[in-house]
């Protein structure tokens, strides 16, 4: 498994090597603003960045309605292939806010990434990720002594352990092989893996030619809850608190859609994924998304720092971290503030 220090080393990376590994396409919104912020008395930045995520049906409907543009602010978009490349753009200082899921933010916590959570998209569930085999594996169990396809440090493999751990095979007795989306379709159709757990659009790739055994919604009917996190720079949100609240406003806006117009937020989804409406349908229909009462509560109650410590487990576990932080260090990385100045 990939050990700590491999990650702290991506941390020191200079800014082009972690945009060549980390980015797939960006755009810019054509608002700009000299105001300040009127709680801090900052002036605004003349850019905020986000990163959107590949396969994130967030980001594809932040991206395809346009919602960041009324941020009062040109606004950045750089998309990204996993949640590790997001972290590493933080603490480049390339990006100040972003979506992805609760794995990656737990080893940005325990790693010392400065940013905060401050809303949560829907938990996952559905098909959106899944485990997929060859045709001739017909269960979990015959996955032993096999070849598995995932990407490290993510949802993905957080979700994989706990699929196989359910079905009673240790993670001793398969081979993992760290591999991003598109090489998880090249090795799927070059036979070198046998099965694989990712997300769309690799996911609908490989399935068209294989058995999907699980999926991220049979993992949430266990009772192992894998949220989508919002966060944002520490730094960021202190300065600029009035565009803190309004990026979470313009998440908000993405909920109110899947719930008002889910037809449109499936074409959204279909269009900026490049996949069909059929296969982008259960990102939008089958994911639990969440009002922004919601995810005020799931912030402040203490529930996402329950998951938050379970995750940071599973990683030292894993041998992914070399310790779990502490508990202050996980509830200083949550922030319900402003989403609940969101709702006003």
């Amino acid at each position: 498994m990939k050990k700590s220090h491999i990650f702290v080393g991506l941390l020191t990376l200079c800014t082009a090597a972690i945009v060549l590994t980390g980015c797939g396409s960006s755009s810019s919104s054509s608002t700009s603003s000299s105001k300040k912020d009127p709680q801090t008395g900052e002036a605004y930045p003349k850019t905020m960045k986000v990163g959107l995520m590949e396969g994130g049906p967030e980001s594809a409907i932040l991206a395809k309605e346009g919602y960041l543009k009324d941020l009062g602010v040109k606004v950045k978009t750089t998309t990204y292939s996993s949640g590790t490349s997001i972290n590493n753009a933080i603490v480049s200082k390339d990006l100040d806010a972003a979506s992805f899921g609760v794995s990656p933010f737990a080893l940005g916590v325990s790693n010392g990434v400065s940013y905060k959570a401050v809303g949560i998209s829907y938990v996952e569930s559905g098909n959106i990720e899944a485990l997929v085999s060859k045709k001739s594996i017909t269960s979990i169990k015959k996955l032993k002594g096999k070849t598995i396809g995932v990407t490290f440090g993510t949802t993905s493999q957080y979700a994989l352990v706990k699929t196989l751990k359910a079905a009673g095979i240790k993670t001793s007795q398969v081979k993992f092989k760290d591999l991003s989306g598109q090489n998880i379709v090249a090795a799927w159709k070059r036979g070198d893996i046998d099965a694989a757990y990712t997300w769309s659009p690799a996911l609908n790739s490989i399935e068209k030619t294989g058995n999907v055994l699980s999926t991220d919604g049979k993992l949430k009917s266990q009772g192992v809850e894998i949220p989508e996190v919002s966060v944002v720079s520490t730094s960021f949100a202190k300065k600029y608190p009035t565009l803190t609240k309004k990026y979470e406003q313009a998440m908000l806006k993405v909920y109110k859609l899947v719930k008002n117009n889910p037809k449109k937020a499936i074409k959204d989804v279909a269009s900026w994924e490049g996949i069909s409406e059929s296969e982008a349908k259960s990102q939008i229909t089958e994911n639990d998304w969440l009002s922004g009462n919601v995810q005020e509560s799931y912030l402040s109650s203490g529930k996402l720092a329950k998951i938050l410590k379970t995750v940071e487990v599973f990683n030292k576990q894993q041998k992914n971290i070399s310790s779990v932080p502490s508990s202050s260090t996980m509830s200083d990385a949550i922030d319900a503030s402003y989403v609940k100045k969101a709702l006003k």
